[in-house]
């Protein structure tokens, strides 16, 4: 991770605009204070990195980090610290952290050697023991044995250290040995360590049974910050441990009915989380398994077709939007629910054309799961001083595939203050917009992974249609849209001119995942 969240730098006409369009105000000649998520990714600037495995400092620069931390949102130090990273690949691939304990890779390993061998393990054949008993013989293995034995009675008094008195009473204080390294300091933000014998760990669960994990996969389940408990979350379970947390977080907030992993409702296609009460499911991406590896172009967008026929409205929790905006995702779970944690009546606020482009920003960062898009109105509500809610317009989005004439706008983002229903803010919002700024028509787009576009009907837009899947690239565990990777994009950066945008990025070995497309209406 980093350590400092922002860093002065010098902007220079080259990145001007892209810090301007970030909400940043530059001044000649003078350093400007950024946030370093804000930086160009291919920035020079030196920052502090802290190692997610050891947690040793290191400078390096931007650039290098974000390679770093590609395919895993982890930073490592050094190659010692990079092959958790290589392991982590094992255990999502296989639940395993090397594939060579796969039950595939054994299996093929048993009949590779039944057929050369006639046993299962090399090591079993009549071969392997002959070369074995060679060089037993050439080195005076038995010799060195009795050497040993000799010295360990001398030392210990026993013939193998591990049946020492000091061996035993080191494998018995082992616990004690992890409690300054790195390895400790995360366990104390979790289970009950019971024992360990460096390469296994027994916890108690905090549900009270206990359970064993190796210390790579406890290693990589922290870091992937999902639940660690190898009862609560198998490693051959079909179930995520993240999609564990979603569910574990819904049963906390509701006390509703909650059918789990069921194939009856959807005539085989399985509902993650099902609530039938309130008609809401849930499904969980994972954007490696969710890729297009192993998901169809449009199964993202049949499935919740599929849902709306039976007149249920499905949410797609996306794993970065997870990992990132835990948050943001809890907060619009708890209104799907009716539970939002704190109500605030339109009535009671004050309504006011915003000018500060860096407020806007942060309202949008912290509230809202597509984040900060520049705009040319933007309307808030302020609630004793307090903007609580806000709505943005500006011209049609090119990659949308639009473009505006005069008074032509898009409606481009809404949201309120998180765990806060502002009751009628956005009616109050738009009909406002609508007497104050002349318009011929205004557009606007309903994101179908957690939207039914209700509200705009209720603010009185038309349905137009429904847009195809969209896809982006996921780089660094994060999903890209699409419209920055274009072959003419591509090709200026010396990509070859001969392949597609597709090969292209294939042979970069980055994957498209598709979302379920838009609704698109018009007022």
């Amino acid at each position: 991770m980093i350590k400092s969240e922002t860093v002065k730098i010098k902007i220079n006409n080259k990145n001007k605009k892209h810090y301007i369009n970030c909400g940043y105000s530059i001044i000649h000649g003078e350093k400007t204070e950024i946030k370093i998520k804000d930086l160009t990714k291919g920035s020079k600037v030196k920052i502090i990195a802290i190692c997610d495995i050891c947690g040793k400092e290191k400078e390096i620069s931007y650039a290098e980090y974000i390679k770093n931390i590609s395919k895993y949102d982890i930073f490592s130090c050094g190659n010692k610290c990079g092959w958790v990273k290589n392991k982590m690949t094992n255990i999502e691939k296989y639940g395993k952290d090397s594939f060579s304990k796969t039950k595939t890779y054994i299996e093929n390993v048993k009949k590779t050697n039944q057929e050369k061998y006639g046993v299962n393990y090399y090591t079993q054949s009549e071969e392997y023991n002959q070369k074995m008993q060679n060089y037993y013989n050439e080195h005076d293995y038995n010799l060195d044995s009795e050497k040993r034995i000799k010295t360990n009675n001398e030392k210990y008094n026993t013939d193998y250290y591990q049946q020492s008195d000091e061996y035993l009473k080191n494998k018995n204080n082992i616990i004690e040995k992890y409690k300054s390294t790195i390895t400790k300091k995360l366990l104390n933000k979790y289970d009950n360590l019971i024992h360990t014998d460096n390469k296994q760990y027994i916890f108690k669960c905090q549900k009270g049974h206990e359970y064993e994990i190796d210390r790579t996969l406890l290693k990589n389940r922290i870091i992937s910050n999902t639940i660690i408990c190898t009862i609560c979350n198998p490693i051959d379970k079909q179930i995520s441990g993240k999609e564990n947390k979603l569910l574990e977080f819904i049963k906390e907030n509701y006390n509703g009915e909650i059918i789990e992993n069921d194939r009856k409702i959807l005539g085989g296609k399985e509902l993650d989380i099902y609530l039938p009460v309130l008609n809401l499911a849930f499904e969980f991406n994972g954007l490696y398994w969710h890729s297009e590896l192993y998901k169809e172009k449009n199964y993202h967008l049949d499935k919740t077709e599929s849902c709306l026929e039976k007149g249920i409205q499905l949410v797609h929790v996306w794993e970065d939007d997870w990992n990132n905006k835990q948050e943001i995702i809890n907060s619009m779970i708890l209104n799907k629910l009716n539970l939002s944690k704190e109500k605030i009546f339109a009535r009671k606020c004050e309504i006011k054309e915003i000018t500060d482009n860096k407020l806007v920003r942060e309202f949008l960062i912290q509230n809202h799961l597509q984040g900060f898009v520049g705009s040319s109105v933007k309307l808030g509500l302020f609630y004793k001083n307090e903007l609580v809610s806000l709505m943005i317009f500006g011209k049609k989005r090119k990659f949308m595939n639009s473009s505006s004439k005069k008074g032509e706008y898009e409606l481009l983002r809404f949201c309120n203050k998180l765990n806060t229903n502002v009751v009628g803010g956005a009616s109050k919002l738009f009909k406002y917009f609508t007497k104050k700024h002349s318009f011929t028509e205004i557009t606007t787009y309903a994101d179908r992974s957690h939207s039914n576009g209700k509200l705009y009907e209720t603010l009185g837009f038309n349905f137009v249609s429904k847009t195809v899947s969209n896809y982006y690239y996921v780089i660094n565990g994060i999903r890209n849209f699409r419209f920055g990777f274009r072959k003419d994009v591509l090709i200026k950066e010396g990509y070859d001119k001969n392949k597609t945008e597709h090969e292209i990025m294939l042979s970069r070995n980055i994957f498209r995942i598709y979302d379920s497309g838009s609704l698109k209406f018009k007022y």
